[in-house]
């Protein structure tokens, strides 16, 4: 049996300060270690990196393994904790599986409040683009391929992006949230899906040149 004491010690420990990687470059670069389905839907994968992706369905998140240690939870309005030791000799997932439950579930409640525009966690769940056609891992890079090229936007046009896409706003809706007119919110959208699209062009033209080299 692999418990988590001893995954903790195959996989790295990411620095503190280092930024995650997203799903896109742990599946595409990172190297898989162990991995689980639970019910086709579930899918947890453990990278040498020292990072876990966790997805249900449409939804994912990325954390390091190293983090999961003690866990708390609420039950009839007490507060218990199980201490970290407990986990450690027991099967590697069980800790991560709670992980990323927590994860995604504080992501989505997020994302209700007031439908409040939040691109981080946003981020960790968007799919509104991407085919639901492709299997699931091709969906995960399908919908990172999105994210980057929403690095290209302002601020403002990532917030009309997400309001309208993601949480379906209307353009009256957006405008009044916003504080701006309608007229604004249809242009500044309209701005930011042909930045998006010029943007996904230089990367096909980006693959092309680079395919297009010869080897010296």
């Amino acid at each position: 049996m692999l418990t988590l004491q001893d995954l903790k010690w195959i996989v790295k420990k990411p620095e503190t300060e280092k930024k995650v990687p997203t799903a896109r470059r742990l599946l595409e670069q990172g190297e898989r270690i162990v991995s689980m389905e639970n019910g086709g839907e579930v899918q947890l994968l453990v990278f040498r990196e020292g990072y876990a992706l966790y997805r249900i369905g449409k939804y994912a998140t990325v954390f390091p393994v190293h983090s999961c240690g003690d866990y708390c939870y609420e039950n009839n309005g007490q507060q218990i904790c199980v201490d970290a030791s407990f986990f450690e000799q027991r099967e590697w997932y069980m800790r991560l599986f709670l992980e990323g439950e927590d994860r995604l579930a504080k992501n989505r409640e997020s994302s209700r409040k007031g439908k409040i525009v939040s691109y981080h966690a946003v981020s960790e769940e968007w799919f509104f683009l991407a085919s639901p056609a492709l299997p699931p891992l091709e969906q995960l890079i399908e919908k990172e391929k999105i994210l980057e090229l929403m690095e290209l936007l302002t601020e403002r046009q990532r917030d009309i992006v997400i309001l309208y896409f993601y949480y379906g706003e209307t353009q009256w809706e957006i405008a009044k949230a916003l504080g701006v007119s309608q007229p604004t919110v249809s242009q500044t959208l309209m701005a930011a899906l042909r930045r998006m699209r010029e943007g996904q062009e230089e990367i096909v033209l980006e693959k092309r040149a680079g395919s297009g080299r010869c080897a010296v």
